[in-house]
């Protein structure tokens, strides 16, 4: 018997038929009236469920209610609702989404009641559904309503407390992204280029500025140009299929990198005249995000935008019309006060006669060049006249009828001499005035007195100085020969750097071959067991006797300035302050160490450790110069150098410096000494107790730093040495990638190919032997051209191509471009102890450049060439937000035996990678660093390079991540928390497929 006939039977008692009973229930149109059993099976359904869930009682009838609901699991949330009913009488009585036969969703509420029978015992369920869908959706709208009012209400609230523009466009942005829902928005000022196609960017929201950093302003295209001209609200659910989108060049579209966006709203922003201000344009990355409601309420943003920067506007013209008076008061204000100081400044007396009355008006300057006080009462004849020097009286009477008369020019320049009236000094006077007239009749004449008498005293001395011309003109052709002297000596520089810049090479070469081959000596000795004592020590000492060979021709690498430079900005008061613990120990307990750091020091670029050695040498020879002890003192400062001092030295461009002063109490230094100090092998020390070297060295690094060093210094007063290097004025890209430590010797367990050319016979015997030693195979050529050669007549390629850098007829640079045409992507390692302009400029190394400097050791030319081999695959960049995660990591992969890079934040990284030119062999980077997404970042890494192999660790959306970037073969996404073994393996595993991918 099924429930409703049950329930018929159970109600016969009040004369209630089965029917009647049915009438009733299919009667509640408007209500969902549901039985089942106690596995939940339907036994009866009304009227009213066939109405508001879709399904006929004959398609119910057996069935369960798990198709009811909308999310996965129902059967679990229908049987929830079963044991709920069961044990307190009610369940399911929380509203929630439920699904009609149609797939549409319809917002229920409703309840469970569980059926028993006579004895009390629950043999099914009634359920009781009410479609709440019409009453959801106003209740949403009213809520959506109320947020909207309240996002525009805070908005305006913080607009009317004012602000500038940019605060006004980063307020209104934020609103605007909250409002819509919008992943990013950003704020667009109506201000054109030349060209009117670009604009300015005012306010971002929802996207770090980094985002559009790289991307040219919005230009006026047929998707911005009707909010920027204010035609109306652009609205699409998806942009890209937009007819308007990817109508311009040169990307026409979204260019590689943007952030994505498929639903975009853009609302112009109008000020009450109609002038377009700007532009309010927000995206997201998903489709039909923006509706009607977004476009009212942007609206409503948009009018309060315009009205408070407008406001703004109007505020800031006000304020700019009110500075600009109060400028113009001030101004006029200083120039009457100039004018007052100048005229007191020049001495500058002034008059002021009226013909007429014979009224006179003298200031207190005039008063006294005609030796009265200041309160002195003045007339033409008792002051003018009578202050007059007898013998000027009637000519400057004269000359004052002569001004007065209509018929003359008016003007009044006369110089004349007073004797002071009260204090009987004579002087000369310069008076200049004109007189005003009136029709034909003179009615004012005014005018200046300056004294001169100082002038008429350098007239009586001008004689003097005529005599003395010749003097002067000895002076100046001192002052010159002192210039051409000093050109002189730069060139004697430039020629002595040339020269043993020659030297340095045919030196390096002949280092490289005994330093290679007493180090070959020694290991097979000890290969041999070989253990005689002399014969060690005697191959040690010849070893220490070439590497301070190697030392002396680095130093005259550097005073040739052919030395490579890695030159990084460089904090000198740092520097400096890093030294002290060396520079105290090297000096020793005779000398007291002063460092002496400046507040607000300029920034330079040099490369630190040449810069410390250059400081410790200095450091050093002063020490050597108080030989009794005494003081040593170094101080950083800001000078300028300007154009009268650098027109007096060689190769110093005016401008801006840091300096470093090295200040000592020694014996001081003649002119003679000064003037050779940087000449190499120059020394005034005894034979052995130096080089000479020292300060070429110093002259070297800092000219080829685009500095200057200068010597001041005086017999038995000590000597201070400046350095000045140019001032830093911007940044360049930081976190360049480490030096690789050089651990023990690594050979080839692959026999690599590595082709050798070296115009030296001995330096490529032992480089061939060193090479084969490490378990390559080695192909060796004289020069470019029979390497050339060589690569034309083999069919397979070559791993390496190792070059010297400066060859006869083909430069190891022209060689390295011809190999890579015969086959692209030849890795090239060059060498040279002498490398001119091939390679490096500027005094850095070109980038992409692989080098390792004449004489190299064993143990150095088997980590340099593995590491070119290996293209920097064995370094690894761990990019984590979290320092004990990051340290972890790193342990786990250093034992793995991978050298490990660390960034905490996607800019870190970001930055890195560009710095590296390709040399991380992978990247190992979390989902959820602190400044962007770990999907986020794999796309700007992967627009850096498109076969970088990439590891995304995530504890959240492992399956997703997967499932995007499933065609990206160089990349594997990998679940947190992770074991050592698995980060290895995929590792290994994501190198292969991206290797293969690549082949």
């Amino acid at each position: 018997m099924g429930g409703l006939e049950r329930m018929a039977a159970g109600a016969g008692r009040h004369s209630i038929t089965a029917d009647e009973w049915r009438q009733i229930v299919d009667s509640a149109v408007e209500t969902a009236i549901i039985t089942t059993d106690l596995a939940g099976r339907v036994t009866s359904w009304s009227e009213g469920a066939r109405r508001i869930l879709g399904w006929d009682e004959e398609e119910m009838l057996g069935q369960t209610l798990d198709r009811l609901f909308s999310e996965q699991g129902g059967r679990a949330s229908l049987e929830t609702e079963m044991a709920e009913a069961a044990r307190s009488g009610r369940g399911g009585v929380a509203e929630g989404w439920r699904l009609r036969k149609d797939g549409h969703r319809l917002w229920a509420a409703g309840e469970m009641t569980p059926i028993r029978d006579a004895r009390g015992a629950v043999v099914g369920f009634t359920k009781v559904l009410r479609d709440r869908s019409s009453s959801r959706a106003a209740e949403v709208a009213i809520l959506e309503e109320r947020r909207t009012l309240e996002v525009l209400n805070r908005t305006g609230s913080a607009l009317a407390e004012g602000a500038d523009m940019s605060g006004v466009a980063q307020l209104v942005t934020d609103a605007g992204v909250e409002l819509t829902g919008a992943q990013f928005g950003a704020f667009f000022y109506n201000i054109a280029d030349d060209a009117g196609e670009s604009y300015m960017l005012y306010a971002l929201s929802g996207a770090p500025a980094e985002a559009f950093s790289s991307f040219p302003m919005p230009r006026n295209t047929a998707v911005f140009g009707p909010t920027f001209s204010g035609e109306g609200i652009v609205r699409s659910d998806d942009i890209t299929r937009d007819p308007r989108y990817g109508r311009n060049a040169p990307h026409a579209g979204m260019p590689a990198g943007h952030l994505p966006v498929r639903s975009y709203l853009a609302v112009p922003v109008l000020t009450r005249s109609g002038e377009v201000l700007g532009g309010l344009f927000f995206g997201h990355e998903a489709v039909g995000v923006f509706t009607e409601e977004s476009e009212r309420g942007l609206t409503l943003l948009a009018s309060e935008a315009a009205v408070a920067l407008d406001n703004t506007r109007l505020i800031h013209a006000l304020e700019a019309e009110l500075a600009q008076r109060r400028r113009a008061e001030q101004e006029l204000a200083d120039s009457e006060a100039r004018l007052r100081l100048a005229a007191e400044a020049a001495d500058i007396g002034t008059w002021d006669f009226d013909p007429i009355t014979g009224a006179l008006h003298w200031d207190a300057r005039c008063k006294a060049l005609f030796g009265l006080p200041p309160d002195a009462e003045v007339t033409y004849e008792s002051a003018f006249l009578a202050g007059l020097h007898p013998d000027d009286r009637d000519r400057a009477a004269a000359a004052v009828v002569s001004a007065l008369d209509p018929h003359g020019s008016g003007r009044y320049e006369f110089e004349y001499r007073t004797i002071g009236l009260e204090d009987g000094i004579e002087r000369w006077i310069a008076a200049t005035g004109r007189a005003i007239f009136v029709e034909g009749q003179a009615v004012r004449f005014i005018g200046t007195v300056i004294d001169i008498s100082a002038s008429k005293r350098s007239e009586a001395r001008l004689q003097e100085l005529n005599e003395r011309l010749e003097e002067q003109v000895h002076a100046e052709v001192a002052r010159r020969a002192e210039a051409e002297e000093a050109l002189r000596q730069a060139q004697k520089m430039e020629a002595v750097g040339q020269l043993t810049g020659g030297i340095a090479h045919d030196f390096n070469n002949l280092l490289t071959v005994v330093t290679g081959n007493i180090g070959r000596a020694l290991r097979a000795l000890d290969a041999a067991g070989f253990a005689d004592p002399r014969t060690l020590r005697s191959l040690d000492n010849a070893m220490i006797g070439a590497e301070r060979a190697a030392s002396l021709t680095q130093r005259l690498l550097a005073f040739s300035r052919r030395q490579p430079l890695a030159p990084k900005p460089v904090d000198l008061d740092r520097l400096v302050s890093g030294m002290s613990d060396l520079l105290q120990r090297s000096l020793g307990e005779m000398i007291r160490l002063e460092i002496v750091t400046s507040p607000g020091l300029w920034r330079t670029e040099a490369d630190p450790n040449q810069l410390e050695s250059a400081i410790l040498n200095l450091a050093l020879n002063s020490r050597d110069a108080m030989p009794d002890g005494g003081e040593l003192t170094i101080e950083t400062g800001n000078t300028r150098l300007d154009e009268g001092y650098a027109a007096l030295q060689a190769e110093v461009p005016p401008g801006q410096y840091a300096m470093v002063a090295v200040t000592d109490t020694g014996v001081g230094m003649t002119r003679d000494v000064i003037e050779r100090a940087f000449e190499p092998f120059f020394t005034t020390k005894e034979v052995g107790k130096g080089t000479g070297l020292g300060l070429s060295m110093v002259y070297g690094f800092v000219k080829q730093s685009g500095g200057h060093v200068k010597i001041y210094s005086e017999e038995g007063e000590g000597t201070t040495i400046k350095i000045y290097l140019p001032r830093l004025l911007s940044e360049p890209e930081r976190d360049e990638l480490a030096g690789t430590l050089f651990g023990p010797a690594e050979g080839s367990s692959r026999s690599e190919t590595i082709l050798v050319v070296e115009d030296d016979d001995d330096v490529r015997t032992y480089t061939v032997e060193s090479l084969q030693e490490l378990g390559y195979d080695v192909l060796e050529a004289h020069d470019g051209p029979a390497a050339l050669r060589l690569m034309h007549l083999r069919e397979s390629p070559i791993d390496l191509l190792f070059t010297d850098v400066v060859m006869p007829g083909m430069s190891g640079r022209e060689l390295a471009d011809a190999a890579r045409l015969v086959q692209p992507g030849l890795r090239v390692l060059f060498t040279s102890g002498y490398t001119r302009n091939a390679i490096v400029h500027g005094g850095r190394l070109d980038p992409g450049v692989e080098m390792i400097m004449k004489p190299f050791n064993f143990e150095a030319l088997a980590q340099k060439v593995r590491d070119v081999i290996d293209g920097g695959g064995g370094s690894v960049l761990l990019v984590d937000g979290e320092a004990t995660v990051r340290a972890l990591t790193r342990e786990a992969l250093a034992a793995m035996g991978i050298r490990t890079e660390l960034a905490a934040t996607g800019a870190e990284a970001l930055g890195k990678v560009r710095a590296a030119q390709g040399n991380y062999g992978a990247v190992v980077l979390d989902d959820d660093l602190p400044d962007r997404a770990g999907d986020a970042l794999f796309r700007e890494l992967r627009a850096l390079r498109a076969d970088l192999p990439i590891v995304i660790a995530s504890s959240t959306r492992t399956e997703q991540l997967r499932q995007t970037f499933k065609q990206d073969r160089c990349l594997s996404v990998l679940a947190k928390p992770y074991t050592s073994a698995a980060l290895q393996q995929t590792l290994l595993s994501v190198g292969i497929r991206c290797k293969g991918d690549s082949a």
